[in-house]
């Protein structure tokens, strides 16, 4: 999957290049806060259906993933569940922020089953946000073996615990140098990824990681050159 010379991203499905914003993103441009906003107070909830779930992302690390995708200039982000739609919402806006209008970056979002698939679908069409995003109900090694372009970001959410260690080699060869791993709620998963850990704490392994101290612990690991 190619960059194309237009900068979109070729072979990515409902990701669709633009050579200017659509005619609405002005009228959307606030739209993806106010409805993640609406998201995390708890009175306005049901109005969005979020199922808060101990796995839910908090607004924290939500922000967090913005200001990762700002500071790594980031223009493929692969995300291993989307938090029903929420992760999604907040790594598309970030990307849509970035991108300009222009169609040079975009997110692949993988879930499990269909109908978490469809949740973060409705949730993206709810901000206003989803021509940023790919959503797949599918196994993610497929994907990754004909991945062209390099990966800048990965966000692991619990959903994928059990296939993270063996994604973990596939991953560390797509992404960059420079790129990142993000990991929530680690200290809650830290069973489930003992071999995901050890490989990215590893002193002489291929990433330099750290722990961040919000939302049960952010693994945060850096491919080095």
């Amino acid at each position: 999957m190619p960059i194309t010379d237009s900068g979109a991203l070729r072979g990515i499905s409902r990701v669709a290049p633009h050579s200017m914003p659509m005619a609405g993103d002005r009228l959307l441009q606030h739209r993806p806060q106010a409805f993640l906003d609406a998201l995390y107070q708890s009175a306005r909830a049901p109005l969005w259906r979020l199922r808060r779930t101990e796995s839910s992302l908090s607004a924290e690390s939500g922000r967090l993933l913005r200001q990762m995708v700002d500071v790594s200039a980031a223009r493929l982000v692969v995300a291993l569940g989307s938090a029903d739609g929420v992760a999604a919402v907040w790594l598309a806006d970030a990307l849509r922020e970035a991108a300009g209008g222009r169609g040079d970056r975009a997110l692949i979002a993988f879930e499990r089953d269909a109908d978490a698939a469809q949740r973060a679908r409705a949730a993206l069409r709810g901000a206003g946000i989803s021509r940023y995003v790919d959503i797949r109900c599918d196994n993610p090694t497929r994907l990754l073996g004909e991945l062209d372009t390099p990966i800048d970001l990965v966000l692991l959410l619990d959903t994928f615990d059990t296939e993270a260690t063996a994604l973990l080699p596939q991953l560390t060869a797509k992404l960059r140098p420079g790129g990142i791993l993000i990991v929530p709620q680690i200290q809650r998963r830290r069973r489930a990824l003992a071999g995901w850990l050890a490989t990215v704490r590893a002193p002489d392994g291929p990433y330099r990681s750290l722990s961040l101290p919000i939302d049960g612990g952010l693994e945060w690991s850096v491919k080095q050159a």
